[in-house]
């Protein structure tokens, strides 16, 4: 763990001695809506991995990792008002210029429900994005599909939600594009590509999310656009279906971007000179996951996604065609051996394969296999409650 980051802890933990120690906190009130709660939860992913490579596949590596250390803190302050952070302590990161932040906080908000259907939540969040996998909490999902793994999820702003019934969501969000410069987003633009920064560097979002059938079909649509450069354009629509039923689930998402400059850098990544501006780029990436819980305490996983990434095109930098297509498969069995979830064991296999890109000048990595052995633990800290019915007026 990283000086800093123990500070942090250090800091969050003196706070909650201070609270506790505090007769107002949890003090018995003769406002019978008063709703005060605080839940502290440190969540740990510790693996083995054993990684193989190349053409042919060779031994590459092996060793243990811990994939995550998330402190994770929530609860509510008043029958409206209710708060949630979330910090990675195992991830190291500058303080990015846009947001004062570094990108190991994913979560510094306030939520404020002002009646039964109207909500606002304010400060650091998730980027609108439909789907399951993007949804789904980090210390659980153990590869990412591209967009989802190239995107920077967790940004600053506003959101508007309004639940006209209890299986309907419809939200309006506005955040900040990036956290840093505008240059760290973009790259440096070439010799006869002018561009300028936007003038308003902002994300803005429609999202849409559902169910039916008592649960068993849920839905999550969302749409964003945003100006990457002045008077450039990215649009992206992304969705996911789940069918949940008994011990078995299955969710489809994709995932589609149209830029005309490479704001996720995938393609740019993937050039003889990454630190140049890309311009004209399509993304696509379909993925499924299937869970199958054949036992209280067994569970497979298997999941299977689909990248493929374009330049619609040509322009000083590159021509026109495929960057990247490629296909990854996941396997996996997860034992549970206590009544709750919060302590699982799991092996999981993973295979990324690659095609050869039709651009000249992009490097294709090299197709990949793994095999992880380890465990994700929810640790439960701190829980303290004193709650009575929300006074919505």
């Amino acid at each position: 763990m990283k000086k800093n980051d123990l500070l942090t802890l250090v800091l969050i933990l003196t706070v909650f001695w201070a609270c506790l120690s505090s007769s107002s906190l949890f003090a018995q009130s003769s406002d019978e809506n008063t709703s005060k709660s605080v839940d502290l939860s440190l969540h740990l992913r510790p693996a083995y991995h054993t990684q193989f490579g190349g053409t042919p596949m060779e031994f590459e590596s092996g060793g243990f990792k811990f994939d995550h250390i998330v402190i994770d803190l929530g609860g509510q302050l008043t029958p409206k008002l209710s708060y949630r952070y979330l910090q990675r302590l195992n991830k190291v990161s500058p303080i990015f210029t846009k947001e004062n932040l570094p990108s190991t906080i994913d979560y510094a908000y306030l939520i404020y429900a002002f009646n039964e259907r109207f909500s606002m939540t304010a400060g650091k969040q998730a980027l609108s994005i439909g789907g399951f996998e993007y949804n789904k909490y980090p210390v659980d999902v153990y590869d990412y599909s591209g967009i989802s793994n190239l995107i920077s999820c967790y940004l600053t702003g506003v959101q508007v939600a309004f639940t006209p019934t209890q299986n309907q969501e419809f939200s309006f969000q506005i955040v900040n594009n990036r956290m840093g410069t505008w240059r760290e987003a973009i790259g440096i633009p070439q010799i006869g590509l002018q561009l300028e920064a936007p003038t308003l560097p902002l994300y803005y979002s429609i999202g849409w999310n559902s169910n039916y059938l008592d649960n068993a079909l849920q839905l999550r649509y969302a749409a964003n656009i945003t100006s990457p450069a002045k008077g450039k354009t990215l649009i992206m629509v992304s969705g996911g279906q789940k069918w949940e039923s008994g011990p078995f689930s299955i969710y489809i998402d994709a995932f589609y971007q149209h830029s005309e400059i490479d704001y996720l850098g995938g393609i740019r990544n993937l050039t003889i000179s990454p630190q140049n501006v890309v311009e004209n780029v399509n993304y696509f990436s379909l993925l499924g996951e299937a869970n199958y819980r054949f036992q209280p305490q067994w569970n497979i996983l298997l999941k299977c996604f689909y990248d493929d990434f374009s330049t619609y095109k040509s322009s000083i930098f590159l021509d026109k065609g495929n960057c990247l297509t490629s296909w990854n498969y996941q396997a996996g069995i997860e034992f549970y051996p206590n009544k709750d979830d919060n302590l699982h064991l799991f092996l999981i296999a993973t295979s990324a394969n690659y095609l050869k890109p039709t651009v000249a000048f992009i490097a294709t990595p090299d197709n990949s296999f793994r095999i992880s052995a380890g465990f994700i633990y929810r640790v439960p800290v701190l829980s303290l409650h004193r709650r009575t019915s929300p006074d919505f007026r």
